[in-house]
């Protein structure tokens, strides 16, 4: 028995006595309800005066059962309580445990309906190249505008500092590895282009099964892990492809490049 349930019995057998006593007072007075004189005189020197009138309380209203009700709502009210810490506990112990949400950066598949980069829209070879080599390698033609989007925003003749050039930013050695040049590229349509994309996809055996973003930044990679370090920080590919590299301003990794293509919009 705890302290408080020996308290609580310990008062409510003190309130049954003052009952007990309280019936025992009322009982000697209704003697005098219709006592004489001599007999109210005798109840005097007794020190038992006749009350005055008022209205009878009930036994239920008197004062055990009142000090029971209100030890019990007391005892209700702890142990309510002590549930309430419980759970609060329970609950702070669940919100330490609970998973950090991803970057949303690091989203690298490439979801939803993503429309033809820049005037491309209005090349109907073009777009028919487009979807026949999508249709053929099972990828969308979602995932090829992004890719699109990512390298040259559309831009057929695009040309950086380093000598990447065309929809998909050929460098040099590639092209020469395809048999072509940069600049036979810069003279190549769009449709050629995807042709010549196409190409680079056989080179690397491209089934379908990985991103294109790894396959268009470093095809080497394309079966490593996600945080597999592609080109370490300060390389020359790094200094020359911000975009590629992690949040933090870190490495370049395979995550970090897909996720680079998979949030163009």
């Amino acid at each position: 028995m705890d302290k408080g349930e020996f308290a609580y019995r310990k008062n409510l057998e003190n309130a049954r006595a003052a009952l007990a006593r309280r019936q025992e007072l009322d009982s000697a007075t209704d003697q005098f309800k219709n006592s004489t004189a001599a007999e109210t005189l005798a109840a005097t020197k007794q020190g038992l005066m006749r009350p005055k009138a008022r209205p009878e309380e009930p036994v239920s209203g008197g004062m055990a059962e009142g000090m029971g009700m209100a030890l019990m709502e007391s005892f209700a009210k702890r142990d309510k309580a002590k549930r309430a810490d419980a759970e609060r506990s329970t609950t702070g112990a669940m919100t330490e445990v609970t998973p950090t949400r991803p970057e949303p950066r690091y989203e690298t598949e490439f979801q939803g309906e993503f429309g033809v980069p820049g005037s491309l829209g209005d090349n109907a070879e073009f777009t028919q190249r487009i979807k026949a080599l999508a249709d053929r390698r099972g990828i969308s033609e979602s995932e090829l505008y992004k890719v699109i989007q990512g390298e040259s925003g559309g831009n057929s003749r695009a040309q950086n500092k380093s000598g990447a050039t065309g929809l998909f930013q050929f460098m040099p050695d590639t092209a020469k590895e395809l048999g072509t040049t940069t600049k036979d590229i810069l003279s190549m349509s769009p449709s050629q282009q995807v042709d010549l994309y196409d190409k680079y996809l056989d080179r690397w055996n491209y089934s379908g099964s990985n991103r294109l973003g790894i396959m268009q930044a470093a095809p080497a990679y394309a079966n490593s892990s996600p945080e597999t370090v592609v080109y370490k920080k300060d390389s020359a590919a790094w200094r020359q492809n911000p975009g590629w590299r992690e949040l933090n301003g870190g490495s370049i990794t395979v995550r970090s490049i897909n996720s680079y293509y998979a949030k163009q919009t």
